[in-house]
């Protein structure tokens, strides 16, 4: 059984498809990976642009392995006025995170390197037992400033392909992992300076807070201070 699709075009990519948007039909078991993989078969120019544009499923920007549905709008969008061309995601999640989709996120066919950098929680620091650690943010601020930190990245360390930057907020046990760090570019040196500079300029700069709870108690980590943490009671409310 197949499903129809409305695929729209903006910018250059409405000039090079000589459309505005197309409606096509694909088996129902299809992903956005398999409509790319058709609309670069059938018009190879689109190969020009090595994918270096975004696609939003119903007005969201999804990865490639997205499901497609009957009657669904796929939009190609190409880097908007005065972006720099280079994909980012950044984002504070209450949510485990993946490093597959950070992968995939990153991946292009003009990058042969791809670096990660996946932070976990430990269970012991120093001679403290750490049982959870609970992380907090500032949650717009710190957002704006990892988009800061990515763009100075891609000033430093150009050409890069993508940078996928994201931590982890709430309660964490030890093994999860609290941010993940991937970055493309075409020169592994590129790559791994970038991811290094990300997660370090990151760690020293954007407004995320954790406490470490363990059997000996609760305390903030801020910068290398170790501050005990007091906890209400409910006599205390």
């Amino acid at each position: 059984m197949d499903i129809t699709v409305t695929v729209l075009y903006f910018a250059s990519l409405s000039d090079l498809m000589g459309c505005d948007e197309q409606t096509l039909k694909f088996p129902s078991d299809s992903k956005v990976e398999d409509l790319l993989n058709k609309l670069e078969a059938d018009k190879p120019d689109l190969l020009r642009f090595q994918r270096r544009f975004r696609v939003a499923l119903n007005q969201e920007f999804v990865e490639l392995g997205a499901s497609l549905e009957d009657g669904a709008e796929v939009a190609l969008i190409p880097p908007v006025s005065g972006g720099s061309g280079i994909r980012i995601e950044v984002g504070i999640s209450q949510h485990p995170l993946s490093l597959e989709r950070a992968v995939e996120f990153v991946q292009r066919r003009d990058c042969g390197a791809v670096v990660t950098f996946l932070g976990t929680v430990r269970d012991l620091t120093g001679e403290q037992v750490t049982e959870r650690l609970d992380y907090s943010a500032y949650h717009a601020m710190a957002e704006k400033e990892m988009h800061s930190i990515c763009q100075e990245t891609i000033e430093k360390f150009a050409p890069l392909g993508a940078i996928y930057l994201t931590h982890r907020i709430g309660s964490l046990q030890p093994g999860e992992a609290a941010v993940i760090v991937a970055v493309s570019s075409p020169h592994r040196d590129g790559a791994f300076q970038a991811a290094r500079y990300l997660i370090d300029t990151t760690k020293d700069r954007v407004p995320l807070w954790k406490k470490e709870i363990g059997p000996d108690g609760q305390a903030w980590i801020e910068g290398d201070a170790r501050i005990p943490s007091r906890v209400l009671s409910e006599s205390d409310g």
